[in-house]
């Protein structure tokens, strides 16, 4: 008895279809002797501005200890 197949290679396998659906339509070639589509124009994007403020210090540096002054010094 022969062989039926229920594979339907136009379709695709469910991997297929789904990479296919993700990717949306394909670029395909432009066939000679038809118009060009007309490009459509982009949505004007919106410009936000910040402004950051910043102030730089210098640290103070700390007093050296005087050797006199500290207890824990040797004899």
């Amino acid at each position: 008895m022969a062989e039926i197949r229920k594979h339907n290679p136009a379709t695709g396998t469910a991997i297929q279809q789904a990479l296919r659906a993700a990717m949306g339509e394909g670029v395909r070639p432009r066939v000679p002797g038809e118009d060009a589509p007309k490009p459509t124009p982009p949505a004007p994007a919106t410009v936000t501005t910040t402004w950051v403020s910043l102030q730089v210090q210098q640290p103070t540096p700390e007093p050296e200890a005087d050797p006199e002054d500290d207890e824990t010094a040797g004899p």
